[in-house]
């Protein structure tokens, strides 16, 4: 209904525009088209004279009542020590740019009015004239060149490098689509090396996990930084251009794919002291729509991190939450938080410090169950599963007992005439019976995950001894000071119990 309205609106409107250009074709015609023409060139001066007056009116009455929107003015003074430098050279360049504008369209709505043609005047024809030439080109070239000196200053100092003696944390910021991600050093207080060819699901920085300084690297999406310290950030791209935009800090740089940018300010305003300050100005006193509490706009609002480049159909998603705290509050929020490597990578596949190791277990492993099958004698054929370990208090294998469970599979995979028996140990800190239960629970969770992966059940017995055998590859120590509390007795020919005198006990 409503398009409808507007439609018929339209219509009524170019009805009328027809009808006065019909009325006024009349006019011509009973009164001469030379008066017609007169009145209608001063009705035209005198309506620009009007339009020119609204013009100046409306855009300078609408700048000055959303000034406290506008970064740089009202409560959005720069929240960074260089910020202050371009919200003066803004301030300068708006202030010539506003008297060149109310200057040139007085001149251009005046003069239109003053020289509109009239009867009995003529207009004069001016080929050139070298005062006029030397006025409107020396004098903006005398402003703009102090504005350019001005911002070339500014540009220098604010686009230098740290010092060697400066005092300064460094993070990274990488965007991708459609999110930043943004690194920070661990205690050591250094950035790990990355490579893009490392980039991967579980790797989005492509960080080199060989370098120690990774290992203590922290990965979170929004920004925290801490008042008064300088950072420095590290900018980079993973797939397509970005920009790295942080408006109430005056901090816009691109973030290029394959070109590592930078960019080092100092934050001086803290997030509570910049609500404090929006607090003080009716426009952020009313409810926030988007808060579910009522809390007011002042209180809800937030520095921002932003994409200042069209980086594709999720660009909006790419905002991000920046919080400045005391250093106090800093120094608690960094200290919660987890390296990226112990939470994701430490003791996986995509760990090659683990996996280096878990070779290393692999081959004493295969070399300590190979000298226990060379002697004659089955005395010394027990082998303790050292990197095979449970849940606490259940038969549930952890995540890192595969490696070694799948060296013992490939032995066996590659001995068809090996049988090996599972002995089950517990410690004394239970009832003997729930001892005894949880070993040989745990000895037959590692028997079925062997038969599992293909290991026949005839080659494989299990049996839980409790706590009141000692392991017999412990040396006489506890059973329940053992890491792991399983060991193996392999024998040649088949599946073969080991006498122990205290067995028959069981």
């Amino acid at each position: 209904m409503t398009t409808f309205i507007i439609f018929i609106c339209i219509a009524l409107l170019l009805l009328i525009i027809v009808q006065v250009a019909r009325v006024r074709d009349l006019a011509k015609k009973l009164r001469g088209s030379e008066e017609v023409e007169a009145k209608a060139t001063k009705s035209t001066g005198y309506g620009l004279l009007f339009f020119m007056v609204a013009l100046l009116v409306i855009t300078t009455a609408s700048a000055y009542y959303y000034k406290n929107y506008i970064l740089g003015f009202g409560p959005h003074a720069s929240a960074s020590l260089h910020g202050e430098e371009i919200d003066s050279m803004m301030k300068w360049t708006l202030g010539v740019t506003y008297v060149t504008y109310i200057l040139t369209h007085i001149a251009l709505f005046y003069y239109a009015y003053k020289y509109r043609s009239r009867k009995g005047r003529k207009a004069q024809y001016m080929s050139h004239n070298n005062t006029v030439e030397l006025v409107w080109t020396g004098i903006p070239a005398i402003v703009m060149t102090f504005l350019v000196v001005g911002g070339l200053d500014a540009w220098n100092e604010i686009m230098s490098d740290v010092g060697e003696d400066d005092n300064y944390m460094e993070i990274q910021a990488s965007g991708r689509q459609f999110y930043w991600q943004m690194r920070y050093p661990g205690p050591d207080g250094l950035l790990g090396r990355t490579d893009f060819r490392l980039i991967s699901g579980n790797n989005p920085l492509g960080q080199d996990w060989t370098d120690p300084k990774n290992h203590d690297d922290i990965l979170v999406n929004d920004v925290t930084l801490p008042v008064d310290q300088k950072v420095r950030v590290r900018i980079t791209a993973v797939d397509v251009l970005h920009d790295f935009y942080l408006p109430q800090f005056r901090v816009k740089m691109d973030a290029v794919p394959g070109l590592p940018t930078y960019f080092v300010f100092t934050p001086r305003t803290t997030t509570k002291e910049w609500r404090k300050g929006l607090s003080e100005y009716e426009e952020y006193q009313g409810i926030d729509p988007e808060s579910d509490s009522g809390q007011q706009l002042w209180e809800t609002r937030n520095f921002e991190l932003a994409c200042a480049e069209l980086c594709g159909i999720g660009h909006w998603s790419m905002a991000r939450t920046v919080t400045i705290l005391e250093q106090d509050e800093f120094d608690t929020w960094y200290a919660g938080q987890t390296p990226y490597y112990e939470a994701n990578i430490m003791g996986t596949d995509a760990d090659p410090l683990f996996m280096a190791d878990v070779k290393e277990r692999r081959n004493a492993f295969n070399e300590a169950i190979g000298q226990a099958i060379a002697t004659p004698a089955n005395d010394d054929n027990f082998i303790s599963l050292d990197h095979v370990n449970f849940e606490d208090g259940t038969a549930d294998l952890t995540g890192d007992s595969e490696y070694q469970l799948n060296d013992l599979i490939g032995y066996l995979e590659d001995n068809d005439g090996v049988g090996v028996m599972l002995m089950g140990h517990a410690g004394n800190g239970a009832e003997e019976t729930e001892n005894v239960s949880l070993s040989t629970q745990r000895a037959e969770a590692i028997r079925t995950y062997l038969i599992d992966a293909g290991i026949d059940a005839n080659r494989l017995r299990s049996r839980g001894y409790g706590s009141t055998q000692l392991m017999t590859t412990s040396g006489g120590e506890a059973a329940e000071s053992r890491n792991s509390l399983i060991e193996i007795y392999i024998t040649e020919g088949g599946v073969s119990e080991p006498q122990a005198p205290d067995l028959s006990s069981k």
